[in-house]
């Protein structure tokens, strides 16, 4: 057994993806525009729709309105037209956040385990996760934004966590958590477990920011958190 196999069995790193691996406002443009320019549903109705419900702090639910929509409508072959389109064309794009292909390699050269843990509509996660290129990565799609109350169901009586069958199993000391919403850490379990907030303050949004445990580093971005882990 190598170091680094014997170190990913200490600790589980749970990654967040929508502003944090990947530029959530880019997919979301790349959708509403093919939505726009080949199905004949209003760029300026849905980008009016998502900009109120963030400045409220919450999540639009873009497919699942879209699709509604469509059904509405006994267009169902439409939406199902739409997906695949969205999904070809973003083969050829880069949605990774500066820092989030080294994140990665790092984790694989390390040895750790991981998985990506995202809030929001199922629907318009897995296409997004497709689109991105995550499809076959490990991943947990919740429908609250508490990741932390999540997690500490993980924890076992002797204070060691059980990884869900989702994240392939298996018994850790402790979790790491990589988010950008301080509501994520809402409950997160106490230290030897940490969590890291990635967060520019240059472009932050109500919907990120709050207070955080005292296990919580704040970091401006992945290139930022990248070094911190190695100590």
């Amino acid at each position: 057994m190598t170091i680094s196999e014997a170190d990913s069995k200490h600790e589980f790193y749970v990654v967040d993806f929508d502003r944090t691996l990947v530029d959530s406002d880019k997919l979301l443009e790349v959708f509403i525009e093919i939505a726009d320019t080949h199905y004949h549903i209003s760029k300026e109705h849905i980008e009016k729709i998502d900009t109120d419900i963030k400045q409220r702090g919450d999540t639009f639910f873009l497919a699942k309105y879209v699709r509604d929509q469509l059904a509405e409508n006994d267009q169902l072959e439409v939406w199902h037209e739409l997906e695949k389109q969205f999904i070809h064309e973003s083969r050829a794009l880069n949605y990774m956040l500066p820092g989030a292909v080294e994140l990665l390699e790092w984790l694989a050269a390390h040895g750790k385990r991981y998985g990506i843990l995202t809030y929001g509509d199922p629907l318009w996660q897995r296409m997004k996760l497709t689109a991105a290129g995550f499809k076959h990565v490990r991943h947990i799609i919740l429908e609250q934004k508490e990741k932390g109350r999540f997690i500490s169901n993980w924890q076992t009586p002797d204070g060691t966590f059980r990884i869900p069958e989702a994240f392939g199993r298996g018994e850790v000391d402790y979790v790491v958590l990589i988010d950008d919403k301080a509501v994520s850490f809402t409950e997160f379990p106490n230290g030897p477990s940490k969590g890291y907030w990635v967060l520019d303050p240059a472009y932050e949004l109500p919907s990120q920011q709050g207070n955080v445990l005292e296990n919580v580093i704040r970091v401006a971005n992945l290139n930022e958190l990248i070094p911190k882990l190695d100590h």
